[in-house]
């Protein structure tokens, strides 16, 4: 085991403000800028006028309700708390180095328009519908993210979509694999770090082998149809992109269980393992923000608490996730000041973990009872505190599994 030492313009607003046409202050103007040699800015000559997900809503009615609830609608750094509070520090002390290694996924649509002001409705919308379907294909290993865009299509699953006059359509047999979602779900910071490889973990999966896709478990679907107009097809693809045990196909994904090890008159030994059953990927998987925590606690016959962890102050026994180390050996280190990675105890696909806790018990009066349970939490407890991150979102504490044990 390793030892740890701005505002929003809305358009029709804009569309509001007419000024009147005086030829001679308009002959005046156009020299001023000749001039000058001024050129406007990249947003005011982009001729892309990519859509906002309340025009896709019009006729693909339940997709657009689905991803609205969903992480990708959210990712942006107005939606996103901890993305944007540590967005924002972390492009003061890196100089602006994290903008292009963390916007282009969690802000999509300004990296494609050039609109950083967000004067658009779609430049607010996170990893929203046209960011993901004017994908046509893979592209430069080095670009951020490595795809390929053609605006001019909406790029889906569907062989030989049905012609619409709304916008044109095309198959993309890209968009069906798990190296679709890689292109953001495996990054490293602008030291070389290795953040998240869930695109990576997958691989070295089985999962990988038995074709079994990150849209397979993330975008299970149903029978139905994609607009009302569509034809009746055997699945289409849930885009809420669920995480949580109300998606059968992640229910029980993690096990945990107790084993009872010796005991003597003053002291209880307990091992707890921890096996990923059925996420293919490892868990916690993403930055290193996530953990998965194990609290456990031993009370006596008459209900006395005879011993409890505090997971954060055990952490080789109790925390499983990514420890980012900086240049100084100082743990945990912000995402983007880490230069190593301290210890990587995230369960991959298929393993497990066993950690050992020795329970004093001198006091106890008859038989024992352990319970544990599995936690996942989306911030670690300092970060919540330095950030001032809402606890009832960030601090909640989700339950993956729950194990019992009686000590006679």
């Amino acid at each position: 085991m390793t030892r740890l030492p701005a505002s929003r313009y809305h358009g029709r607003t804009l569309d509001r403000i007419r000024l009147p046409l005086n030829p001679q202050l308009i002959a005046l103007f156009a020299a001023a800028l000749a001039v000058s040699a001024y050129t406007p800015p990249p947003v005011l000559e982009t001729k892309l006028n990519l859509q906002p997900a309340t025009t896709c809503r019009s006729c693909h009615l339940d997709i657009t309700t689905q991803w609205a609830a969903s992480a990708h609608a959210h990712a942006d750094r107005r939606e996103n708390q901890l993305f944007g509070r540590m967005y924002f520090f972390s492009l003061r002390e890196t100089r602006g180095a994290t903008m292009v290694k963390c916007g282009p996924c969690h802000e999509t649509v300004p990296f494609l328009t050039n609109d950083f002001t967000r004067l658009r409705d779609v430049s607010s919308e996170g990893v929203t519908c046209v960011s993901c379907h004017t994908i046509s294909e893979k592209g430069p290993a080095d670009a951020i993210p490595p795809v390929t865009l053609d605006p001019a299509y909406y790029f889906g699953s569907i062989r030989q979509p049905v012609t619409v006059r709304d916008h044109q359509s095309a198959y993309s047999p890209l968009i069906t694999k798990s190296d679709f979602c890689g292109v953001c779900h495996q990054y490293s910071n602008q030291n070389g770090v290795l953040i998240s490889n869930t695109f990576g973990e997958w691989k070295r999966s089985k999962y990988a082998k038995l074709g079994v896709t990150c849209q397979s478990c993330h975008m299970p679907g149903a029978p139905g149809r994609n607009s009302p107009d569509g034809l009746v097809r055997p699945r289409v693809a849930n885009h809420s992109f669920s995480i949580s045990a109300d998606n059968p196909k992640l229910k029980d994904a993690a096990k945990l269980t107790l084993q009872f090890g010796k005991r003597d008159a003053d002291s209880l030994r307990v091992f707890a393992v921890v096996a990923n059953v059925g996420a293919g990927h490892a868990i916690p998987t993403g930055n290193d923000q996530h953990l998965l925590l194990i609290r456990i606690r031993v009370t006596d016959s008459e209900g006395k608490i005879m011993w409890e962890n505090d997971p954060f102050q055990d952490w080789e026994a109790s925390i499983f996730g990514l420890v980012l180390a900086n240049d100084l050996g100082v743990w945990p280190a912000e995402t983007w000041m880490a230069t190593k990675t301290l210890a990587d105890r995230r369960i991959q696909a298929g393993s497990s973990a066993r950690v050992r806790y020795d329970v004093p018990i001198h006091d106890a009066k008859g038989a024992l009872s352990i319970e544990a349970q599995l936690l996942h939490r989306r911030a670690r407890p300092e970060t919540i505190q330095i950030y001032s991150l809402d606890e009832s979102v960030y601090g909640v504490e989700r339950t993956m599994a729950e194990a019992t044990l009686k000590v006679p």
